[in-house]
C-alpha cells in the first residue's frame, strides 16, 4: 500500500490541487462584471451577454455528480488531471473567441471539463496526508472554495478595466498547467483502481435535461418574470420531471450514475442539508450587497468589490487554526459557533440604512468572514467522517454538486425578494409622498432653494423613494437570512458519529 505524502512532496501536491481548486472556483465570477465588456466587444446585448455565466455553470453543474463514476471508471489522478488540461485548453479558447457563439460554447465546455476538478482534488487531499493532517489540509483547501467566488469580481473588474476581457481567461493557462505537472509528478502513484462500471447513458441524459433546465431557470427568471412566462413553465416541468425520474432510474438501476445510497449515511446527508443552505445564503449575500452598493448607493465596481473584501481576512488568517479547532473540540460546535456569527452578521446588516459608512459594511462582512472560518473545516470533515475512502469522490461529486446548485438557487431567490420587496415598501413609502406630508413639502422646499424645480424635483424626490424602498428590502433580505441560519443550529445533533459496536 503506497503510504502518505510527507516533506517537499506533500506541500506542493497541495499546493497544486488548491491551485485547481482555486482556477475552478473563481471561473464561476470572475466573468461576472466583465459581461458588459465582453458583450459590447461581441456584438450582443447585455441580457444575451450573461449566457456566458449560464454556460459555465450548466457544464460545471452536469458532470459533478458524476465524478464518482468518472472515477471508477478512469482513476482520480488520470482524470484529474485531464480535466485540468482540458479547462486550460478552453479557458485559452474564451479568450481567442471571435464571436458571442464560439465564447458560449468553449464557456460551456470550459465548465463541463473542469466539473471533476473541485471533489476530485478533495477526495485526494483526504487520501494522500495522514489523518491528524486531514482538517489542516481541509480548512487550507476550504478556504479557497469560500475566498475564491469573493475575489473573482473583484480580479474581473480589474482585469477588464485596466487590461482587456480575454484576460481574465488567459491567466488560467501557466497556473494550470504548472498544477497539472505538479499533480502528474507527485501524485501518479496514488492512482485509484479502475472498475468497469457500464455506462448509464439514460440517467446522463436526465441529469442534463434537469440541470440545464433548471440553471437556465434559475438564471433568466426575474428577467422572464419567473412563471408569468411559458418559457419559464416549461423549465421548471422539464426540471421537476427530469430530476424525479432521474432519482427513481438511479435507486432502481444495479449500476447507478450517482449513488443516492449515500445519503443513508446520516452525517452525510445532514452536511449536504448544511451547505444547501448555507452556501445558499452565503452566496445570496455575496450578489446582494454589492449588487445594492452599486444600484443604490453610488459605488462603483472596484468599490463595491473592495467593500465585501473583508469575508476573505479572517477565513485566510485562521486557515491553519481552523484544522486545530476541528481536531480538538470535534464537528458540531464549531458549527454552531459558525452558523451563530452567520446570524449575527445578518441581524447586525439588517439595521442598515441609506447613510451607513464603508466602515460598518466591512464590520458586517467581518463578521460574516468569522463565520466562514468556523464553517468549511468541519462541514467537509461532517460530509466524510462516516464514509470510506473508496467512496469519497462520489460523495464530493454530490457534495459539491449540491455545493454549486444552491449558490445559483440562493442567487435567485435573494435578489428577486430583493426585487419585490423594493416594489412592496416603493408603493408603501411612496402612499406617504403628497402634496399634505410636512415632509414632502419641506423636501421640496429644500430643492427649489437648490434650483431644483419642476419634474426634475419630481424624479429626484422618486430616486430618493427608491433607496428607500431598496434599502428597506434589503433589510428584509438579511433578517430572514439571519433567522434561517439560527434554524440550522437545531438540526446539528443529527451529525453526531455513528457508533461503532462493542467487540
Amino acid at each position: 500500500m503506497t503510504s502518505y505524502l510527507t516533506g517537499i512532496p506533500r506541500i506542493l501536491s497541495i499546493l497544486a490541487l488548491s491551485l485547481a481548486t482555486f482556477l475552478m472556483v473563481l471561473d464561476y465570477t470572475i466573468a461576472n462584471v466583465s459581461i458588459p465588456y465582453i458583450a459590447g466587444d461581441l456584438g450582443v446585448s447585455y441580457d444575451q451577454g450573461t449566457y456566458v455565466i449560464t454556460a459555465f455553470a450548466v457544464g460545471n453543474a452536469i458532470v459533478l455528480p458524476i465524478s464518482g463514476w468518472l472515477t471508477a471508471r478512469l482513476g482520480s489522478v488520470r482524470i484529474l488531471i485531464a480535466s485540468i488540461l482540458l479547462f486550460v485548453l478552453f479557458s485559452w479558447l474564451c479568450g481567442l473567441s471571435w464571436d458571442f457563439g464560439m465564447l458560449v460554447a468553449c464557456r460551456f465546455l470550459q465548465g463541463f471539463f473542469s466539473g471533476p476538478l473541485v471533489p476530485l482534488s478533495q477526495s485526494l487531499l483526504i487520501s494522500t496526508n495522514p489523518p491528524e493532517k486531514k482538517n489542516t489540509v481541509i480548512s487550507l483547501w476550504g478556504m479557497i472554495v469560500i475566498t475564491a467566488p469573493v475575489i473573482g469580481p473583484l480580479l474581473g473588474g480589474w482585469i477588464s478595466f485596466d487590461y482587456s476581457w480575454p484576460w481574465i481567461f488567459y491567466i488560467n493557462v501557466p497556473f494550470g498547467l504548472i498544477s497539472a505537472l505538479l499533480i502528474w509528478i507527485y501524485l501518479r502513484p496514488y492512482e485509484s483502481p479502475l472498475q468497469k462500471k457500464p455506462v448509464d447513458v439514460v440517467g446522463f441524459i436526465l441529469l442534463a435535461i434537469a440541470v440545464t433546465s433548471l440553471q437556465i431557470l434559475l438564471d433568466k427568471g426575474e428577467q422572464w418574470d419567473w412563471f408569468s412566462s411559458p418559457k419559464i413553465l416549461t423549465l421548471a416541468i422539464l426540471s421537476g420531471l427530469g430530476f424525479l425520474y432521474l432519482i427513481v432510474w438511479e435507486l432502481l438501476h444495479r449500476h447507478p450514475l450517482i449513488e443516492l445510497s449515500l445519503f443513508r449515511t446520516k452525517s452525510f446527508a445532514i452536511s449536504v442539508l448544511f451547505i444547501a443552505m448555507m452556501y445558499g445564503m452565503y452566496f445570496g449575500s455575496v450578489v446582494l450587497v454589492p449588487l445594492w452598493l452599486q444600484s443604490n448607493m453610488g459605488y462603483n465596481a472596484i468599490w463595491a468589490g473592495i467593500a465585501v473584501a473583508p469575508i476573505g481576512v479572517i477565513p485566510v488568517l485562521t486557515s491553519t487554526f481552523s484544522g486545530w479547532v476541528v481536531t480538538r473540540f470535534g464537528k458540531l460546535k464549531p458549527l454552531c459557533l459558525s452558523f451563530l456569527l452567520f446570524a449575527v452578521s445578518c441581524f447586525y446588516t439588517a439595521y442598515f440604512d441609506t447613510s451607513v459608512d464603508l466602515m460598518h459594511i466591512w464590520i458586517s462582512r467581518l463578521l460574516l468572514g468569522c463565520g466562514l472560518a468556523f464553517l468549511m473545516t468541519p462541514l467537509f470533515a461532517l460530509s466524510f467522517q462516516d464514509m470510506p475512502n473508496e467512496k469519497l469522490p462520489s460523495a464530493a461529486g454530490i457534495f459539491h454538486f449540491v455545493r454549486a446548485m444552491f449558490g445559483g438557487i440562493g442567487t435567485s431567490v435573494f435578489t428577486t425578494l430583493w426585487v419585490r420587496r423594493s416594489a412592496f415598501h416603493h408603493e408603501r413609502e411612496g402612499s406617504n409622498v403628497s402634496c399634505f406630508s410636512e415632509n414632502t413639502t419641506s423636501m421640496l422646499e429644500q430643492m427649489k432653494q437648490l434650483g431644483i424645480q419642476g419634474k426634475k424635483s419630481l424624479v429626484v424626490l422618486n430616486d430618493f423613494v427608491n433607496d428607500q424602498a431598496a434599502m428597506l428590502a434589503f433589510n428584509d433580505c438579511f433578517y430572514l437570512m439571519g433567522w434561517l441560519f439560527l434554524l440550522l443550529i437545531l438540526f446539528l445533533p443529527i451529525g453526531k458519529p455513528i457508533k461503532k459496536p462493542l467487540k
